[in-house]
């Protein structure tokens, strides 16, 4: 059985109502469900509704025992537990209906803040114990205590974090107690998971005592405690090792927080404190804080769940019969004998990340030159879903396939067997189970982080301020590389490619140009000229490849893809979406699941949104048109990019003290009138911005301010202070931005707009220098034609694309020869 969902099942229709719930729009998903937050029209009031997989209601076992175990959830009544309203079965859908809690999380809080102060780590540490010791005596366990499940309340006001502990594991206890989970899945978080978790052992609340440890251990350091390069090595770790101390890692920490920890963390349950409760209270006492809450009283903690299935057991012990040797039993079955590290296994897929909230490590080769990505993808068929690498600008671009990480582990006899090896990293690896928690609140995510993932490794980019209006402007060398040139006519500005990387579409001001790459040649040739008055600002395409969209006068053509690449220019413009509003659109923007049309007004500073899907259906006009997102008349919004987990959209404000919008995409296909969640000064006259494929960082151009900048996605989110960690004085007038070479680095358009003669050229800055702060981050200048104002990457990576408006042309850069 796969725990994903079939493609129908994540497109439940906005408005539908399921056990009486509207829903509003998906706020999260994981593994075995979808969140939706939703509307109860009976109480006036809205929830969060979680909603299984569709596969699992059709397992009677699975079905009873779920519908128990909701009623049990739903039962606890605790200040520190999300109170479940509601669940059961409609029409065969398995339902939860819970609190909606407005807020953050505690994962969110560490990335943002890093290490906390111990009173408030031992607070948030005390709350989720009494929470986790209540449920504990109702023969509930969690099974996924991390920070990311630790929701905090931002309406509890006070001056004191509220804490709610989300997402019990209802359907996890469930699938483990009916056998459905697939073979050698580990239902957890293997930075937190207990070891008899890992071995198949029945589990009871000091598993959850054993994740609470190491989750406070992170509040108060900032990392996990077995934190290595890959998942095989912190499950060695945790079956071989005993905790690290703590104290050595904070000044301000005693040493006798050590023993706390070590006796939270022990690998053998019995070891551990009788609650949650308890452990809590020894670190506050430990730490010479106030008492706190008195833990509840101990309660019988009968198995409730095999963690791992006994298909993942019987499969390690058929590699080792295969092997010729007998399997592995006992607390330390992955371990085998003591000794130093000796194989290096190597796990390849993608690293765990949660997009748009979290910090990585910086990494950098030597002499803090980054290198540069070998190779490139692959161009796909239309209709096969976007590329793998870098898709066209304004959206997000980079790298998206899988990593190699590479984990020493020890090797004793029966582990040099391959089968075992193979078996083990199932084990370990392919069932780590993400966890739902987060979708229980507005602005939260629901991927989980795992080991190997590097956060904390090395130090993020420190907070910068934002660029002054200047006319200064960088020189450094030029740059020598292929290019080659088309001539378009008219006044070239926007630039879409097709997914497929075949065709692409050029805004000249009365018409789109389509253009052909062709084989063996770098630049593209003309294909057909679609007429369309007055579209002389952005183009974009749907991820699909169906329909280009070009701003025009109030609103934006609806291009049908097929009839321009075929030349039927009389065919080709199926109609003009346009809002109830007398004011000049500026740029336009497609959500990544072609649902959401965006459009900026500068006048007015609004952003107007629409259901493209019924715009189509409605013949345009007005069909379609859900709202406007207001920023402010002073905004000038301008340019926007969407965050790779399709949750965040980014705006910039072109104005002389510019900002950068976020806006919720959730609520903007709702009620985007309440959609913008927060703003940041970027500079002066933020043009163009792009988001970083993991969703870390926002990179948006300053027009007047000759620079580039980057965000922090998390410390924006986080309303912080300080969310600009860096920036690089390039040419004069930068407008248009992409990555190029994996998103290693980032090519800008100087547009020298009103400039000398000869100022005109793309910029090639490395990302990583960037964030490091490197006064070498700004690796050189590439000549161009006049004015060059867009940037689009073709597909497969080889070939960056350039309108220069003044020159009349496109100019293509063969990325390969860059040095």
């Amino acid at each position: 059985m796969t725990d994903e969902f079939p493609p129908p099942f994540g497109e439940s229709a906005i408005g539908s109502q399921i056990a009486g719930y509207r829903l509003e729009g998906q706020i999260g998903r994981g593994g075995m469900a979808v969140v939706y937050r939703a509307y109860d029209p009976r109480l006036d009031r809205y929830v969060a509704l979680k909603i299984l997989a569709p596969g699992l209601a059709l397992d009677d076992a699975f079905r009873q025992r779920f519908i128990r175990e909701s009623r049990a959830a739903a039962a606890v009544d605790h200040p520190n537990i999300i109170p479940v309203f509601d669940g059961g079965e409609a029409n065969g859908v398995l339902f939860i209906a819970m609190r909606f809690v407005h807020g953050g999380d505690v994962r969110t809080l560490l990335d943002t803040e890093g290490p906390l102060p111990p009173a408030r780590a031992v607070d948030i540490t005390s709350q989720v114990a009494s929470a986790l010791d209540a449920a504990h005596g109702r023969g509930l366990v969690h099974r996924d205590v991390k920070p990311a499940n630790m929701l905090l309340d931002a309406t509890a006001g006070g001056g004191r974090d509220h804490v709610y502990l989300s997402d019990f594991g209802l359907s996890k206890q469930s699938l483990s107690q009916t056998g459905l989970t697939a073979q050698g899945q580990l239902l957890g978080t293997l930075d937190y998971v207990a070891p008899e978790q890992v071995e198949g052992r029945a589990v009871d609340g000091r598993a959850d005592q054993y994740a609470l440890a190491c989750a406070a251990f992170e509040l108060l350091s900032g990392t996990t405690p077995f934190k290595r390069d890959g998942g095989l090595a912190v499950v060695w770790a945790k079956l071989s090792e005993d905790p690290p101390p703590l104290s050595p890692r904070r000044a301000d920490l005693p040493a006798a927080i050590d023993d706390v920890m070590h006796q939270g963390m022990a690998r053998v349950p019995a070891d551990r404190f009788a609650t949650c409760g308890e452990f809590a209270m020894a670190l506050r006492k430990v730490l010479g804080l106030d008492s706190g809450p008195k833990p509840a009283p101990p309660a019988p903690p009968p198995p409730t769940e095999i963690a791992m299935p006994a298909a993942g057991a019987a499969a390690l012990a058929g590699a080792a019969a295969e092997a010729g040797t007998a399997p592995p039993t006992g607390p330390s079955a992955l371990a085998g004998p003591a000794g130093p590290p000796t194989e290096i296994a190597e796990v390849s897929g993608p690293r765990p990340t949660r997009p748009g909230l979290t910090e990585p490590s910086l990494p950098v080769t030597s002499g803090d030159v980054p290198a540069r990505p070998q190779g490139t993808a692959p161009r796909r068929d239309r209709g096969s879903g976007p590329p793998p690498g870098p898709a066209s600008s304004g959206h997000a671009d980079g790298p998206r396939g899988a990593g190699t990480v590479v984990a020493p582990v020890p090797r004793p006899s029966w582990w040099r067997s391959r089968a075992v090896m193979a078996a083990a990293a199932a084990v370990v690896v392919l069932g780590v189970a993400g966890g739902i928690f987060a979708a229980l609140h507005h602005g939260g995510t629901t991927s989980s982080t795992g080991g190997g993932d590097g956060r904390g490794t090395t130090p993020v980019a420190a907070a910068v301020t934002a660029p002054p209006c200047s006319a200064q402007a960088a020189t450094p060398k030029q740059l020598t590389v292929r290019t080659g040139t088309t001539v378009v006519g008219g006044s070239p500005f926007g630039i879409a490619v097709t997914p497929d990387g075949k065709d692409l579409f050029v805004s000249t001001g009365n018409a789109v140009e389509v253009l052909n790459s062709q084989n063996g040649a770098l630049a593209p040739a003309q294909a057909a000229t679609i007429p369309a008055p007055g579209a002389k600002k952005t183009v974009t395409i749907t991820r699909d490849g169906k329909y280009v969209l070009a701003a025009v006068s109030n609103g934006a053509y609806v291009i049908s893809a097929t009839e321009a690449e075929n030349g039927n220019a009389a065919s080709a413009v199926q109609g003009q979406i346009a809002p109830p509003l007398e004011d000049t659109s500026n740029e336009v923007f497609v959500s990544s699941d072609d649902k959401l049309v965006f459009i900026t007004y500068q006048n007015s500073g609004n952003v107007a949104v629409f259901n493209l899907p019924q715009a189509i259906a409605g013949h345009y006009g007005q069909a379609g048109f859900i709202g406007m997102i207001p920023l402010g008349q002073a905004s000038m919004p301008q340019a926007m990019a969407e965050s790779p987990d399709g949750r965040w959209l980014y705006v910039t404000g072109e104005s002389q003290d510019g900002r950068l919008y976020l806006v919720d995409m959730a609520k903007a296909a709702t009620d985007p009138q309440h959609a913008l969640v927060s703003s940041a000064p970027a500079g002066c006259a933020p043009a163009r911005v792009i988001v970083s494929a993991d969703g870390q960082y926002v990179w948006v151009t300053d027009r007047d301010s000759n620079a580039l900048v980057a965000f922090s996605a998390a410390r924006l989110l986080a309303k912080s202070a300080q969310p600009l960690v860096a920036k690089v004085t390039v040419g004069r007038k930068p407008i248009g931005l992409s990555f190029v070479n994996g998103g290693s680095e980032i090519m800008v358009a100087d547009a020298n707009s009103g400039g000398p003669p000869g100022a005109d050229n793309l910029a090639l800055v490395s990302t990583q220098l960037a964030l490091h702060q490197k006064s070498s981050a700004l690796s050189g200048f590439i000549p161009t034609g006049q004015q060059p104002r867009d940037l689009a990457l073709e597909p497969d990576g080889k070939t960056l694309l350039s309108t220069d408006t003044k020159a009349g042309q496109l100019l293509a850069i063969d990325v390969r020869s860059l040095p």
